[in-house]
């Protein structure tokens, strides 16, 4: 966690997708993001003072008229968040079984659909 580079690759994994430009509570965006913020971060980490702040909180409009809540996690929070992601995949992927398919890169609900139609065939 105390490492910069961590940050720099998570900062490029969000930047590249447009809702992680939506600014949270207080106005910043990825665009803002520095050198000097993460030094901020990481020294706030090796303190000890490191808090997550509360997000933004909107409503989605569904196709059923009603809504549902989003909450939008503040920039540095979201890239902290990317790190520690980054990091537990590289611990935990590798003990997976390959038939989990919830929340893992290259894999959805629909490998998985994939995966039962192979193994079982389809039903008629």
């Amino acid at each position: 966690m105390y490492n910069p580079r961590l940050y720099e690759i998570a900062y490029n994994n969000l930047k590249s997708k447009p809702g992680n430009r939506t600014p949270g509570i207080n106005p910043t965006s990825l665009d803002g993001f520095s050198s000097d913020t993460i030094a901020k971060i990481i020294d706030s980490l090796k303190n000890k003072t490191f808090n997550f702040n509360p997000g933004k909180r909107i409503q989605i409009p569904k196709a059923s008229g009603l809504s549902r809540h989003l909450t939008i996690a503040p920039t540095r929070d979201k890239v902290v968040l990317e790190v520690i992601r980054m990091i537990l995949e590289v611990i935990f992927e590798p003990t997976l079984s390959n038939s989990n398919h919830a929340f893992r890169k290259g894999k959805s609900c629909h490998t998985a659909l994939k995966e039962i139609r192979t193994k079982f065939g389809e039903s008629s």
